[in-house]
């Protein structure tokens, strides 16, 4: 974190939390596959499979189409540590997955193929913070941020910040003094803080892949990916300090969103040493994007105490950078008892400090450098059960995420248990999945906006954050022939 606070504020819009969301994967995939908490690594014949591991796609016996539906509510409360809570709510329907998998046979072996798109994050959500600070205003760490980088007058405000802090000059809520002071007609404390955050969009992978079953003993897959990056967010933050005869409030607005493109290739094995177990393995390797940022903001003073009623907007930025993501491996066991039932558990490596950034008009030196000192490697647990009785399936899974800043940290750890079942009549099945997800995440108030708010002198806004997302999921599986 001290490597954040020396880098410039030229590439404004991304920040490190930006950067780990589009690197992060959780899948969301068939209804099947999430029941059993995504953990597919050895089990195949499961369209979302070819996600963690292509050389499910072996397993198929017969060519089939699969379309997945899901509905998201997610429930979420920001608070101060140990303080009030508030909360807000976001609903949204979307598509996890569709695809068509085709079966090819050669002799003693069967050569399968599958192209579709599989979803692989999430970003739909609504945040919301209602506090009351006493100690301190954005505006002090705003100051602090000003003095730590020798900036005296508003020309060199707007060549360092032109879109976050330059605005509040313009909008009369600082001033620049020729002693060297700064000044605000906002309290230093003493006042109420909101902020909201609307998110919406996703990341989606785009497959065409393939897999080859030697004998129903040894299957190897591939496949070649095109993820599809698609995320706006809109945050408000306010700070407000009315009175009983004045009105007194600043609004500052960011309208953010990131698209792009990327490629990854994913190389896959399953095995079967024994009738009563399948193993399995993959490796994915790091994608590389193509990322186009656009950004504004617009700021607003109404403060009714000095008759200051102003509003500045900046023209929209772009930015156009590439970044690779880490690379990933799993390991996967299936333990087969017969027809009636299995349990799996898949093992993921991932390092996030290996993620880099980099743009051919923008040097990523100290940023990548911060990266590697924030985030850590970390480890993802999938285990998943299922049972059949007739022409039912009931399932089972629970899913652990571990923080990118190391496994022992709880920052942006994420849990889920999930519940299913499944018919199958002919040649037509319909599966059910429920998952319960549970995330934390803390962080500090002003971090979107500055890296200076340590150095304020009082304690900044702590916010814990927790995130429950309940997905409801349905797919449908037609057996061509």
């Amino acid at each position: 974190m001290i490597l954040l606070i020396t880098i410039p504020f030229c590439f404004e819009a991304q920040n490190i939390n930006d950067v780990y969301n589009v690197s992060a994967t959780y899948y969301q995939g068939t209804a099947k596959s999430m029941a059993m908490g995504n953990a597919m690594g050895a089990v195949g014949q499961d369209f979302s499979s070819v996600a963690i591991n292509p050389a499910g796609l072996g397993l198929f016996r017969k060519p089939e189409f699969i379309f997945t539906p899901s509905v998201n509510m997610t429930y979420t409360s920001s608070s101060l540590l140990n303080g009030y809570k508030a909360y807000d709510f976001k609903t949204n329907l979307s598509v996890n997955n569709f695809g068509m998998v085709g079966v090819n046979k050669t002799g003693n072996n069967i050569v399968t193929w599958g192209i579709g798109m599989n979803r692989t994050n999430n970003f739909n959500n609504r945040i919301y913070v209602d506090i009351f600070n006493g100690n301190n205003s954005l505006i002090d760490a705003y100051f602090a941020e000003i003095i730590a980088n020798d900036i005296y007058n508003e020309n060199e405000l707007y060549d360092y910040s032109p879109s976050y802090i330059y605005p509040i000059w313009e909008t009369y809520l600082m001033d620049f003094h020729p002693d060297g002071s700064l000044s605000s007609p906002v309290p230093m404390g003493g006042l109420t803080q909101r902020k909201g955050v609307n998110s919406w969009g996703g990341t989606n992978e785009w497959t065409l892949s393939t897999a080859i079953n030697l004998s129903d003993k040894i299957f190897l897959g591939f496949s070649f990916n095109m993820p599809y990056v698609n995320s706006k967010k809109i945050t408000d933050y306010e700070e407000d300090f009315s009175t009983d005869d004045y009105d007194n409030y600043w609004i500052q607005e960011e309208v953010m969103s990131t698209t792009g493109w990327g490629i990854n290739g994913k190389f896959g094995l399953i095995a079967y040493p024994a009738r009563w177990i399948r193993l399995g393995a993959s490796f994915h390797t790091p994608t590389l994007y193509n990322l186009t940022d656009m950004w504004r903001t617009e700021t607003y003073a109404h403060i009714d105490e000095y008759g200051i009623h102003r509003s500045w907007e900046t023209p929209t930025s772009y930015f156009n950078y590439s970044m690779i993501t880490p690379w990933k491996a799993n390991a996967s066991v299936a333990l087969i008892f017969g027809n009636f039932g299995m349990i799996t558990a898949d093992y993921e490596y991932v390092d996030y400090s290996s993620v880099k950034l980099s743009a051919y008009d923008y040097e990523y030196n100290s940023y990548n450098d911060a990266i590697r000192a924030t985030f850590a490697p970390t480890m993802n647990l999938r285990l998943g059960t299922e049972w059949r009785y007739q022409n039912y399936c009931f399932r089972g899974g629970y899913a652990f995420y571990g923080s990118p800043y190391g496994i022992s940290e709880i920052d942006y750890r994420r849990n889920a248990l999930s519940c299913g079942f499944g018919y199958t009549k002919h040649a037509f099945t319909i599966d059910l999945a429920y998952v319960y997800t549970l995330q934390n995440h803390n962080y500090n108030l002003y971090s979107q906006y500055t890296n200076y708010y340590d150095e304020i002198g009082t304690p900044s806004p702590e916010i814990n954050e927790i995130t429950r997302l309940h997905s409801l999921v349905v797919s449908l599986k037609f057996r061509i022939y």
